[in-house]
């Protein structure tokens, strides 16, 4: 399930990766989320749609979607979340977002 960064008080490790490495440091889809690379794209993308829901204008909860997924074969992992061009994210309120992934697959595309 796709989980929101949510700015928090405490420090977490995850929160402030080295950018030099390669690999994030934590595996999971939801700790790359926590990534400052991911934090930086989604803002992008949010002001790129002017911090509205692209299908309700709503400006509450709001998340970016990634319209497909990549597959590397070469390297036998998917991209990163933050290595995708701007037109294949996407930003949606919370509501819209689970609607879409409870009615659509998202396709994921083997490069």
């Amino acid at each position: 399930m796709y989980r929101r960064f949510k700015p928090t008080n405490s420090k977490d490790i995850r929160s402030e990766p080295d950018e030099n490495r390669k690999e994030p440091t934590h595996g999971s889809y939801g700790g790359l989320l926590f990534d400052k690379r991911w934090r930086n794209k989604r803002e992008e993308i949010l002001q790129k749609d002017n911090c509205i829901c692209r299908i309700c204008k709503s400006s509450e909860e709001l998340q970016v979607h990634h319209r497909q997924y990549h597959y590397l074969k070469a390297e036998k992992k998917f991209k990163f979340p933050w290595d995708y061009p701007d037109q294949l994210l996407i930003t949606l309120c919370e509501k819209c977002h689970q609607k879409g992934h409870n009615k659509y697959k998202v396709p994921i595309i083997y490069l």
